[in-house]
């Protein structure tokens, strides 16, 4: 994994989560909307090094966290461990695959969304809504994201040589040739 690139690519979603560009406007708010910065940590989850996963995750939180200005870690801690999540269970589906990426990032925003609250509440961090509000705004914009998903992790994956790593990983297994 080529640490250059993750944070171009982090530069890249998050100037496309402040637009947030592709939210319906409800009520003069961008709802729902798509979680650019969700969708990069589940990506580097689904197909970065074991290792990388999880930090790209926390990366991506503490970036979100400082964008709210609220409180540093409420987003970053649960990110870096729903990645982790997803980094445990990668191997046992076909991550290449439109439907399966659709709902891995669906059950991940959704684990997301339960460590999000869970940590808010533990350190008396800001709730939209009360628990049921915020659970339900996170899973709705995560339905929404896991739509477009697939899409950006077909394009990041276009460039996997310069990601510097393969759907593969390094637990893979490398067939020989028969003749």
């Amino acid at each position: 994994m080529r640490w250059i690139t993750f944070f171009v690519l982090l530069y890249v979603m998050y100037a496309l989560h402040l637009g947030e560009l592709g939210g319906w406007v409800h009520a003069g708010k961008h709802w729902p909307r798509i979680e650019y910065l969700l969708i990069l940590a589940i990506f580097y989850a689904l197909f970065a090094a074991e290792g990388a996963g999880p930090m790209c995750g926390f990366i991506c939180g503490m970036l979100y966290d400082m964008g709210d200005g609220l409180f540093v870690g409420t987003t970053a801690v649960p990110l870096a461990l729903m990645t982790l999540m997803v980094v445990r269970v990668r191997l046992s589906i076909f991550r290449e695959h439109f439907a399966s990426q659709v709902v891995m990032t669906f059950l991940a925003i959704g684990v997301f969304a339960v460590l999000s609250v869970m940590m808010r509440k533990l350190v008396g961090g800001p709730l939209e809504g009360g628990v049921a509000g915020h659970l339900g705004h996170v899973v709705v914009n995560g339905l929404y994201t896991a739509l477009v998903a697939p899409l950006f992790y077909r394009v990041f994956f276009r460039f996997q040589g310069v990601l510097g790593f393969s759907s593969h990983g390094p637990r893979g297994r490398i067939h020989e040739i028969r003749r």
